[in-house]
C-alpha cells in the first residue's frame, strides 16, 4: 500500500458538528467523514461506491469567528420557516492529511489533484481548499515516543485515551441500513500543538520523511 500526503489551506471554514442546529459549532479539525468525503469527490466515486482508506488528520487555525447565516426550515409540504443562525467558522487553516490505501487508489488521488479534476472543498461547498503539496511518500518509520507539536487528532488505540485534551466520537464512514445512513465511530482525543503533551509508548504512531507523525484512525 502506498501513503498519499496533502498540505491544505483554507482561508475559512465550518465543520459542522451534528445536531448542531441552532449554532453551527465547529470542530477544531475536519472529522475522518469529512476528508473520506472529499478524497471520494476527487477520485470521482460514483454513489454507493467506497474505497477503503486509512487516513491522519493534523493542523492549526489562527483563531475562530462567529458569522450569521439564514437557516430555512420545511415543516411539513407547504410551510417554510427563517431562521438567523449562528455559525462558527475557522480562520486561515493550514492542514496535513496522510492516506493510505491500495495503490492504485493512491494513484488516482494523486493523478486527479494534479490534474484538478474537482473544484475543491472541504466542509461547506463554499469552504474551498488550496493544494499546497501533493506527494507519495517514500518512506514512514513508527516511533514509540511522540511529541504533539501539530494539533492532532489522537484516536484512542494509540494512547488508550490517557492524554489532555478534548474527546469526540467521530463519524469515519457510513452504511446504508434501512434507508439510513449507520456510521462509523472513532473515538479520539484533539490535542493541542503547543501544550506540550507527550504520548509514551504509543502504539502504531509513525514519522514521515518530513518529521511529520501520523496517527491513522484504524489501527495497523
Amino acid at each position: 500500500m502506498k501513503i498519499l500526503k496533502m498540505k491544505l489551506f483554507q482561508e475559512t471554514a465550518c465543520y459542522k458538528k451534528p445536531f448542531a442546529f441552532k449554532v453551527a459549532e465547529t470542530y477544531p479539525l475536519p472529522p475522518y467523514s469529512t476528508v473520506i468525503g472529499m478524497l471520494h469527490k476527487i477520485l470521482q466515486a460514483k454513489s454507493g461506491e467506497y474505497f477503503d482508506m486509512n487516513i491522519s488528520i493534523q493542523g492549526e487555525y489562527e483563531s475562530i469567528f462567529s458569522n450569521y447565516q439564514n437557516l430555512r426550515m420545511y415543516k411539513g409540504k407547504d410551510k417554510v420557516t427563517d431562521m438567523p443562525r449562528n455559525v462558527h467558522q475557522l480562520l486561515n487553516i493550514n492542514l496535513i492529511i496522510h492516506v493510505k490505501a491500495e495503490d492504485n487508489i493512491i494513484d488516482n488521488l494523486y493523478k486527479n489533484i494534479i490534474d484538478g479534476v474537482e473544484t475543491f472543498t472541504l466542509g461547506r461547498n463554499e469552504d474551498i481548499v488550496r493544494v499546497d503539496e501533493v506527494k507519495i511518500l517514500n518512506n514512514i518509520s513508527e516511533v514509540n515516543i511522540v511529541p504533539i507539536t501539530t494539533s492532532a487528532y489522537i484516536p484512542d488505540y494509540i494512547s488508550d485515551g490517557d492524554i489532555s485534551g478534548i474527546h469526540y466520537r467521530l463519524n469515519s464512514k457510513y452504511s446504508i441500513k434501512n434507508n439510513l445512513r449507520q456510521w462509523e465511530n472513532v473515538d479520539v482525543t484533539y490535542v493541542e500543538g503547543d501544550k506540550n503533551e507527550t504520548i509514551e509508548d504509543a502504539a502504531s504512531v509513525y514519522i514521515d520523511e518530513d518529521n511529520d507523525y501520523v496517527f491513522f484512525m484504524k489501527e495497523e
